[in-house]
């Protein structure tokens, strides 16, 4: 397959695809900013923080599968892609315990003043009556927007610092991870204004959706308890940045960010934040994921995603239907032999039934074997269409499932 890594990746990396019998294509930044033009022979495109909109999608006819090579999948166009019959991949968790050891680092430098402490100590400056002035972490109530992967390992970290672990409460979460919190000893909280009310601080973990844009403003700001710490090592575009440097001048609320609303796309370049030399911030240069443990494993994930659509089963695809779809399920038992299911889908078309999601299995065994088809369709079949599937050569059993 030809493979396009938009992103910089490392040379290993290239050499398994590589060694798999894939086509690799590297992008440059420049090439990056026109993406358009260097995507029209790719089967697959993996991706890290460029964008894949939906004239990307078009320009490239052969695609088949786009993977994000983290977590979040805002900057790619599932839509578009899910119009085309794209799959779009991400590889989660791989990053989480990276990102998790940056949040605790914010913490701790805003809390012991660390990169102020540094500049001075710089230029010649001895000020231990300022740098004495911590409070320290212990028994300080940390609040978690978002407990998934990175949310949990945060939790974690954070647990074994003495802090008080809060949290919104949820009917959405799986047994997993519900036992996962109550061993963690997580309080939590019905509504967002209790939660920010017990915090000392607040960490963000959570994906830029419609829902979480711009989720900390000034309403959310205001909240918060005066001198807070707020921690956002997630998506920029969760922050109103004009509302928090409010916050931060009125307010003393001291910030750690990792992400920013209108950051560069380059890795070097000259660029000034809004936060730039405010003494109530720490920042760092959206390295979250950034280290070899981090990159290694999302590489690893990455490589198993393109195994898997090799055999068309790709692994944590974000825009197939999670739920069974169709009016009803019929349920095909059949010789595993050719042309049985196209006869089956030919009877089905004939009586104007669209399949909306089909699972063929093959029965294993030493000698001639059968199959199970299961057909999500968008109607139940009559009395007749089930005599004509079951009339078909090869077939052995039909059952209608779920019909009422």
């Amino acid at each position: 397959m030809q493979i396009v890594l938009v992103d910089s990746a490392e040379d290993g990396f290239v050499a398994e695809l590589e060694a798999l019998g894939h086509s690799c294509t590297s992008l440059s930044s420049v090439e990056r900013e026109n993406l358009v033009s260097n995507v029209e022979r790719a089967d697959v495109i993996v991706v890290r923080s460029s964008v894949v909109n939906a004239d990307v999608i078009s320009a490239a006819p052969q695609l088949g599968l786009i993977i994000r090579a983290g977590a979040g999948t805002d900057t790619i166009d599932v839509d578009a892609a899910s119009a085309a019959g794209i799959y779009v991949c991400n590889v989660p968790g791989q990053n989480a315990v990276a990102v998790a050891e940056l949040t605790m680092g914010l913490i701790i430098a805003i809390d012991r003043q660390i990169p102020a402490a540094n500049a001075d100590f710089g230029t010649g400056v001895w000020n231990k009556e300022r740098y004495s002035q911590a409070r320290g972490l212990k028994g300080q109530a940390l609040a978690i927007f978002g407990l998934g992967n990175i949310g949990l390992e945060v939790a974690t970290r954070a647990k074994g610092f003495g802090l008080s672990l809060h949290a919104l409460a949820s009917t959405h979460r799986d047994a997993t991870t519900e036992q996962k919190i109550e061993d963690l000893e997580v309080q939590m909280h019905q509504t967002r204004e209790e939660l920010l009310g017990a915090a000392d601080i607040v960490t963000l973990h959570l994906p830029l959706t419609a829902d979480t844009q711009n989720l900390v403003n000034g309403d959310f700001l205001s909240d918060m308890h005066p001198g807070a710490m707020l921690i956002n090592t997630s998506r920029g575009g969760l922050v109103n940045e004009q509302d928090l440097l409010k916050a931060m001048n009125e307010r003393e609320i001291r910030v750690g960010l990792d992400v920013y609303v209108s950051e560069p796309k380059a890795g070097t370049t000259d660029w000034r934040s809004p936060f730039s030399g405010h003494p109530n911030f720490v920042g760092t240069h959206h390295i979250g994921a950034s280290t070899s443990q981090a990159r290694e494993a999302i590489a690893n994930g990455v490589l198993d995603t393109i195994r898997e659509y090799e055999l068309g089963l790709p692994q944590n695809c974000v825009n197939i239907a999670s739920r069974p779809l169709g009016e009803c399920a019929i349920a095909v038992r059949h010789r595993d032999e050719v042309g049985v299911l196209a006869g089956v889908l030919s009877c089905l078309r004939s009586a104007g039934i669209n399949v909306q999601q089909m699972r063929n299995e093959i029965f294993q065994g030493d000698g001639p074997t059968a199959a199970m088809a299961t057909i999500r369709v968008s109607q139940t079949p009559t009395a007749s269409t089930i005599n004509s599937l079951q009339n078909l050569e090869h077939v052995l059993r039909i059952d209608v499932l779920g019909a009422e």
